[in-house]
């Protein structure tokens, strides 16, 4: 079982071992991005902006929520990766259980926090008077099922490592096809509206967690759950979450952004709220698949940086370079000529859909170039430069990006916010180039070159295998 796991690490095909990394994470992530959409498209359907805003309102929280799960399972699946590069199953065993049950402890303390914080938290993040009572509801029912979304979403990674794309894969498509069929029961024919919606998503979540304690008990190469393991070096999860900060923070401060853009929206109205809400779903889709391509590739760096193959790398990065460009281009202008359509599916009003294109517009300036700075961030991860991919995604959704928000919008308006957005892009984008780029040249000079997962440096130090 283990050396067929193994085999897509140790092709010599390049695109083989990368469409077979990136096809199922691609595939997860289309999949997580319906999952993101179907509350908001059902909710839609109900005519009622007010509910489509809170969805809106409210997705920082689940925002939040990814966050730590990303934490987790970004540095998990960096370290499991590279231990199966050099050959250490045992360490490798050991940092799958900590992952695991510091998901839990967090998605517990994670969801205790939202409750015991929901009123200022709403006002926080830009909910309306007319808006508050939805957003309200649906928020408390996501936070009371948040250790379960936490733990599926950290397990849907973290199984790349090991080179289970197929199973992590089924998973989400489990939790999100259920909650596909639930949703336009609980919204619409139950008429329960953000409730039904906030309730299929927790069910949906339930459901792929058992998979994935099936996948572990049954099938899994060093996923495991065993506290005994866990409790080797619990001080470990330092370096893990020391790594799986860039994608972390990126996340936390897209949440917190986004609740910054409802303040400011808040003045507009409600219906300005959910135009920005939809054309924010719909430029999501181009996000996600450069996003899936890049992280779907990660492990397949971690490994041959892991393993001291620097030929195999160089060859993998060039690949992703003319696949992300490629990808990024023809999902823009499929969105651009489909623009109508798809916003159709969250709004009714012709008017506010009408706002949503104009900004949907605006969106696809930058998106189709995001593929660069996905790349990069994903590099730096895999390469162990934590401080560095951290740096990057704090510029492009907070240093850059929330002040934009302000300045953008005293000086053009409403249409400034997502102008704010585009122009943090571009500055994200050239930033995560050049720390690429370095690190790179780096990797090139010094052929002693060697990490540590022992613990927490931000440089790298010596491990087993040189690069």
């Amino acid at each position: 079982m283990q050396d067929k796991k193994m085999e897509v690490f140790e092709s010599e095909n390049l695109w083989a071992s990368i469409f077979k990394m990136v096809v199922p994470a691609l595939i997860a992530i289309l999949v997580m991005l319906i999952y993101n959409m179907a509350d908001m498209i059902f909710v839609g359907q109900t005519g009622e902006t007010a509910q489509v805003a809170a969805v809106s309102v409210v997705g920082p929280v689940f925002n939040m929520i990814m966050a730590v799960a990303m934490l987790i399972s970004g540095g998990g699946t960096v370290i499991i990766s590279r231990d199966l590069g050099a050959k250490d199953t045992e360490h490798a065993r050991m940092v799958s259980s900590l992952c695991i049950w510091t998901g839990i402890i967090l998605g517990i303390l994670a969801g205790a926090c939202i409750i015991a914080i929901n009123n200022p938290l709403l006002k926080f993040l830009g909910a309306t008077p007319d808006v508050e009572v939805y957003a309200k509801q649906y928020m408390l029912i996501l936070a009371a099922g948040a250790p379960f979304l936490l733990i599926t979403n950290m397990l849907g990674q973290v199984l790349r490592a090991e080179g289970a794309v197929k199973e992590g894969l089924i998973g989400n498509l489990i939790g999100t096809m259920v909650n596909i069929v639930l949703d336009p029961i609980f919204i619409l024919k139950l008429n329960m509206g953000v409730v039904g919606a906030a309730i299929a998503t927790v069910i949906g979540n339930v459901v792929a967690t058992l998979y994935y304690v099936y996948y572990m008990k049954n099938k899994a190469v060093v996923l495991n759950a065993k506290p005994s393991n866990a409790l080797k070096k619990p001080l470990l999860i330092i370096s893990i979450m020391a790594l799986g900060l860039p994608n972390a923070v990126g996340t936390l401060l897209s949440g917190f952004a986004n609740s910054f853009a409802n303040q400011l929206l808040s003045k507009y109205g409600s219906d300005a709220i959910a135009a920005n809400a939809a054309a924010g779903r719909v430029n999501l889709i181009i996000v996600m698949v450069l996003m899936g391509i890049c992280m779907g590739a990660q492990p397949l760096m971690s490994y041959n940086y892991g393993a001291g193959n620097k030929k195999k790398l160089a060859g993998v990065i060039k690949r992703l370079i003319a696949l992300t460009v490629g990808t990024g281009a023809v999902t823009a202008v499929l969105v651009i000529g489909m623009r109508s359509a798809v916003i159709a599916l969250f709004l009714k009003d012709a008017a506010v859909a009408s706002t949503a294109e104009s900004i949907l517009m605006i969106l696809m300036i930058s998106s189709p170039f995001l593929g660069f700075f996905y790349l990069g961030t994903n590099f730096l991860q895999a390469t162990g430069k934590a401080m560095q991919a951290t740096l990057v995604s704090a510029l492009q959704k907070g240093v850059l990006l929330i002040p934009l928000l302000f300045v953008l919008e005293y000086a053009f308006g409403f249409m400034g916010i997502r102008l704010a957005y585009v122009v943090a892009d571009f500055g994200a984008i050239i930033i995560s180039c050049v720390f690429m780029i370095i690190a790179w040249k780096k990797i090139n000079v010094n052929t002693d070159y060697e990490v540590k997962t022992e613990k927490i440096n931000f440089k790298q130090v010596k491990h087993k295998k040189a690069i």
